[in-house]
């Protein structure tokens, strides 16, 4: 069964923008400094890190309350290398998690990792750069 998902992008003068999608939410995009931009808000290849970072905190987040862990803290650090010539995409990304709470076992993270990785996580699809994790409890 597929989904159709809409997002429409308005210009809001020079390189700003903003998209809406089919329930009215937005997202701003603006480009760097030396591109002409602002920096007002994120650039478009800085809000794909972070659409991986939330995508697949969601679902360790998820995994992680079914299996009954009591979290008590949570953050994820992203960090990616780019190509130098364009196009300018990840060849790298390093997931460092950090995760706490009472009952927390670095098994239950990285089993709840592993399948944010490969099942669940619908931003990363089938990414062809490498990635490599650090997990902190």
């Amino acid at each position: 069964m597929s989904s159709t998902k809409k997002m429409t992008i308005e210009w809001k003068g020079n390189y700003r923008l903003e998209g809406k999608n089919e329930k009215g939410l937005t997202v701003n995009f603006d480009a760097p400094i030396p591109y002409g931009g602002e920096e007002t808000a994120l650039s478009p290849i800085d809000n794909v890190l972070a659409s991986l970072a939330a995508c697949s905190s969601f679902h360790v987040l998820t995994t992680l309350k079914k299996k009954r862990m009591s979290i008590t803290g949570y953050s994820l650090e992203a960090t990616a290398k780019r190509r130098e010539e364009p196009p300018k995409v990840f060849t790298k990304i390093h997931l460092k998690y950090i995760v706490r709470g009472k009952n927390v076992t670095p098994e239950a993270v990285e089993i709840a990792i592993k399948l944010s990785e490969e099942r669940y996580c619908s931003v990363g699809g089938d990414a062809k750069t490498s990635s490599t994790n650090n997990i902190i409890i």
